[in-house]
């Protein structure tokens, strides 16, 4: 029978002797890329390498009828390709990376370069052109091959560094002339690819039409990088970074984002990658489309200041991204050219995102392109033949049997070499600028640069109104390129008198810091006003680029934040109208609210902290209040929304489903039951004055819980407490592009004069959102004075607003740390420590406070900011904790019992799972009898614990959930590795991390209880081999009863 599954259809023998056979069929995968070491959180996760030791894979692509595929070259030529890059004449260079992303050791890598002579579609030569550690990026020009590699010395078997180094094949034979030249040093930190290998570390790049070098950096992010002309770079985090191709001038082009593997570019210079968010807690995939100088908030902006970062385009579920280019090749169809192609290693595709302009930026749409087995890397040559790598379950470690790479061209496709550009006349080449084929533009630019008597030629297309518009672009830069800043006048001509391609000739002349002789802000400034939003957003970066401060007046005009038309007080959560402490036993609190101008009623539950979990709070007596003195029974109405932690909610019963009691013993049948973490809202009826309960825990809990109770007209805000909800991270923002960036070219021209002259005028808000990214005791002094001598009080809590922002910085990045898999994303500074200006702030805050002034402004963000300032008086607001925590579960004893399932062979289980079917509802009984809700959940909206139930019968099979129970140490969830550790006060805990920032470690042991650790009590921390999962925890069962387990599984697919 067929099992579909990962984006594979599984044969299963009809008897023993029958070999596993595998199709590339329809469907999501789960497999993990060379960089990165994830899986997706929605499944018992079943890795792919413990299945294919068995079976056969057809090595051709699975592509649309208009194209063909061919097996360009096997395993035993290019195992475990990571990467991969073709010379425009054809050559094509294979990254063969043995390690893979967890493995260790020298000599494990090399660069094999092949070669199709009779064009067949299969190479039918091939060399080692270089021995290199993890190759992971490669880009051809000439006679010379850009490569992003580590270095492993045989004598140490150590990691020493990540390197983007040159090497030269002069006599093209084939075989690298000597050593590389290493242009940038220390990429990536090297004690995070020593400790893990080289995932979440500095992968893929392409040069670009503008000449410079764009270069994915993962999240593990870069620390003393250095380049050929001195320049140093650090950088917290992942991103692009840019360089030119002698390796000067670094720079970062984009900053915030996670595990991105590779740069796809466009003819007209826009950037793409797909990253995506945090291990454990939601890693979907996301395509972003790069603006440059753009926040995009991973991990300490995206979830709580949404509205300070440059949302993705969209979030397009589980997967992986691996290579990426953008295609536009003549002789392809249309349909397949002028896209952006994106590689998912997890879904074992090749996805085309169809782009719609939106403002500066894009919506798309995407479409599976290409399916071939954990696809690595895609590039075309300039004849319009794409190849494309497959892993091929090389696993974790690599394998040197495992991997190939495919060759993909139109049906019908005729082969037309193309002519090495450096053996073409000048005139040939200025021709090639009006190709179709982007391939062939880019190569012709290259040589063209350095042929400077053909710039006149150059330029005479980037004037051509009747060219096409790439083309305008290609020699727009290639003869920025040529001539240096003796282009200014021209370009400078050009972005005034045509716009249609005014945008890349602003962008040209403001492109390089080095080359700024002879431009002035006027022309950047007029085109502020542009009516074409790109050139706005050009423009705006142009002058963050300049330097000039007396743009900045200009620059705070265009940063209003998008609606907004009037300078308002900064929206902050209120806090609530009632809140205890958190508290313990069986003591009620009583509740007395006016809610006479209220639309709805919250009521909140929060853990306090404890770590128990028997978190069973209730509302007894709850009422709403008349003028007249009637009284309505909550229990008459109906909430609106309700959801918990845990458990159950409901009038008259207790969050264990049991009739809901005090703690008394005395019977509640109008009560509210529920668990923490919980909201439940109802809208207030007409003519209600007040709302009246008694808040205290249920008698279920048996005086173990501790909670906190709170009563508010919207969603209270605790001190403390993050927002758990992710803000709009992946929905596109096109209308915050252009004041985003002309807030960044503010800070990048420490323009705190002009900013704190516009604060209390109609660019205050501008203003205030600039001088919250500049820590500087000017600011201080100056937000200071403004307050004291405004009479507004909107705008005096904005400044409060600000000030509490800047109160802590970001701590400086050594290299020494990585946020590992399950970042703090709480904001807004991952180790936010104090500065010279903290003191200064923190008493004005406090003698505000002590006056009465804006007292909800400061409780508000000193919340949301974790600034924590002393002496303001939020003792009372317990803080919210993490998570609660469920029931404890001996799983153990549930393993040691015996039934029909224990008794049997793994094998036997299956084949007997085929015949019975089982029942969802009893199930979903199971579910909790076997102990499963000690790790999992199945409701997105329940707080996670270990990997998510609520989506596994979407992603994996009857049989594969069965076979992933029966043996869980065959695939174990990234992110959810069993972990060891042993503390300097003598505890020794064992179990899987759930959360953790910089302070502390938050783990969930095999009962399901939740420990908190602190850093700095962490003696030792080690992963283990084996599944927290133990063997055996369907063994009591019968056959009914495991296959009605495994159906109430299959339904999960939300």
């Amino acid at each position: 029978m067929g099992i579909e599954a990962m984006g594979l259809t599984l044969m299963r023998p009809r008897s023993k002797e029958e070999k596993l056979k595998l199709e590339i069929m329809k469907g999501p995968t789960l497999i993990v890329r060379p960089d990165i070491t994830i899986m997706q959180n929605t499944v018992l996760t079943l890795l792919l390498t413990t299945v294919l030791a068995s079976v056969a894979f057809s090595a051709t692509a699975g592509v649309p009828p208009e194209l063909e595929s061919t097996e360009f070259s096997k395993a035993d030529i290019t195992p475990c390709p990571a990467c991969l890059c073709a010379a425009p004449t054809g050559e094509l260079f294979v990254g063969v990376d043995l390690l893979g992303s967890l493995g260790k050791g020298p000599g494990k890598g090399r660069i094999v370069r092949l070669v199709d002579t009779d064009n067949d579609g299969v190479a039918d030569k091939h060399s080692v052109f270089a021995k290199v550690d993890n190759p992971r990026g490669l880009i051809s020009v000439g006679t010379k091959l850009w490569v992003l590699h580590t270095v492993i010395p045989e004598s140490t078997g150590k990691l020493t560094g990540m390197h983007v180094s040159l090497f030269e094949d002069k006599d093209w034979d084939g075989v690298a002339d000597g050593p590389g030249k290493i242009l940038l040093s220390n990429v990536s930190p090297p004690k995070h690819n020593q400790d893990r290998g080289a995932d979440h570390t500095t992968n893929g790049f392409r040069l670009g039409i503008d000449g410079w070098i764009y270069i994915a950096v993962g999240d593990f992010g870069i620390h003393g990088a250095k380049g050929t002309d001195g320049t140093e770079l650090t950088m917290l985090g992942g991103g692009v970074v840019r360089f030119r191709p002698d390796g000067s001038e670094m720079e970062v082009y984009t900053h915030g984002l996670r595990n991105i593997y590779d740069v796809a570019i466009d003819p007209l210079m826009n950037i793409y990658t797909r990253g995506n968010t945090n291990d454990g807690g939601g890693w979907n995939v996301r395509f972003i489309h790069h603006i440059q100088t753009g926040e995009y908030g991973y991990p300490i902006l995206f979830k709580n200041f949404t509205d300070e970062i440059i949302p993705a385009l969209v979030d397009v579920g589980g997967g992986s991204g691996t290579g990426a280019m953008f295609l536009q090749e003549e002789g392809w169809p249309e349909k397949f050219t002028n896209v952006a192609v994106m590689c998912d290693w997890g879904r074992s595709q090749a996805v085309i995102h169809r782009l719609t302009p939106d403002g500066p930026s894009f919506t798309q749409e995407p479409e599976t392109f290409i399916k071939l087995q954990q696809i690595t890397d895609v590039d075309t040559d300039a004849s319009g033949r794409l190849y494309a790598g497959a892993w091929a379950g090389a696993g974790y470690k690599g394998n040197p049997g495992k991997g190939w790479v495919s060759r993909i061209v139109p049906k019908n496709w005729e082969y037309k070499p193309f002519a090495n550009p450096a053996t073409l006349k000048d005139s040939a080449l200025v021709s090639l600028l009006r190709s179709r084929s982007a391939t062939a533009r880019l190569a012709a630019s290259q040589e063209l640069i350095g042929r400077p008597a053909a710039a006149k030629a150059v330029a005479s297309v980037a004037v051509d109104k009747t060219a096409p518009t790439d083309s305008r672009v290609a020699a727009i830069f290639t003869y920025k390129q040529m001539a240096g800043e003796k282009a200014v006048p021209g370009l400078s001509k050009l972005a005034k008198d045509d716009p249609a391609v005014r945008e890349w000739a602003i962008r040209a002349l403001a492109d390089r810091k080095t080359q700024l002789g002879g431009l002035t802000k006027d022309l950047f400034i007029t085109a502020l006003r542009d009516k074409n939003p790109r050139v706005q957003v050009a423009a705006a970066v142009a002058l963050g680029r300049l330097g000039d401060k007396s743009a900045a007046a200009d620059l705070l005009a265009i940063a209003k934040l998008p609606g907004v038309e009037k300078e308002e007080a900064v929206a902050a959560p209120k806090p609530p109208a009632f809140q205890t402490k958190a508290v313990k036993g069986h003591k009620t609190h009583k509740v007395d609210v006016d809610v006479s101008k209220w639309k709805k009623l919250y009521l909140v539950v929060n853990d306090g902290g404890d770590g128990d979990g028997e978190d069973h709070g209730a509302w007894f007596n709850p009422v709403f209040v008349s003028a007249d003195g009637r009284e309505v029974k909550l229990s008459s109405r109906k909430w609106k929304t309700a959801k918990s932690g845990w458990g159950k909610i409901g009038f008259g019963i207790s969050a264990t489903g049991k009739p809901l009691k005090s703690g008394d013993g005395k019977a509640q049948p109008d009560g509210l039951g529920t668990h923490a973490n919980s909201t439940i809202v109802f809208d207030v009826p007409k003519g209600a004055v007040r709302f009246k309960a008694q808040a205290g825990l249920a008698n279920t809990s048996k005086g173990k819980g501790k909670i906190q109770f709170a009563v508010s007209d919207s969603m209270p805000s605790f001190a403390g407490a993050g927002n758990s909800k992710e803000g709009p991270h992946a929905t596109p923002n096109s209308p915050i592009i252009l004041p985003h960036v002309a807030v960044k070219a503010l800070v990048d021209l420490e323009a705190i004069e002009a900013c704190l002259d516009a604060v209390g005028s109609v660019n205050s808000r501008s203003a205030l959102w600039a001088l919250r990214k500049i820590h500087d005791t000017k600011v201080v002094d100056g937000l200071i004075a403004k307050y004291n001598t405004s009479s507004e009080e909107s705008l005096k809590a904005d400044i409060l607003a600000t000030l509490i922002r800047i109160y802590q910085i970001e701590a400086p990045y050594d290299g020494s740390w990585w946020w590992s898999t399950r970042p703090d994303t709480r904001g807004p500074y991952y180790k936010p420590i104090k500065w010279e200006g903290s003191k200064k702030i923190g008493d004005f805050v406090k003698a505000q406070w002590s006056a009465g002034e804006h007292r909800d402004i400061i409780v508000a963000y000193n919340a949301k900011t974790r600034s924590a300032i002393k002496g303001v008086d939020v003792a009372s607001i317990a803080s919210a904790p993490v998570k609660p925590v469920g029931p404890k579960v001996d799983l153990s004893a549930i393993a040691r019992a015996k039934g029909q399932v224990g008794k049997m062979s793994i094998e036997d289980v299956m084949l007997a799972l085929d015949n019975v079917k089982g029942k969802v509802k009893r199930g979903e009984e199971l579910f909790t009898q076997q102990g499963c809700i000690a790790c999992h959940t199945t409701d997105a909206k329940q707080p996670a614990k270990g990997p998510f139930m609520g989506q596994v019968g979407a992603v994996l099979t009857r049989e594969q959930i069965a076979e992933s129970i029966l043996k869980p140490n065959a695939s174990i969830s990234q992110g959810f590795a069993t972990v060891s550790v042993e503390t300097k006060d003598g505890k020794a805990l064992v179990g899987f991390i759930t959360a953790q920032t910089a302070d502390k470690v938050e783990m969930r042991d095999i009962a399901g209880q939740v420990h908190t650790v602190k850093v700095a009590n962490i003696k030792s921390k080690h992963e283990l081999e084996t599944s927290m999962m133990p063997a055996g925890l369907a063994n009591s069962l019968s056959m009914e009863d495991f296959a009605s387990l495994i159906a109430y599984l299959a339904s999960q697919k939300k």
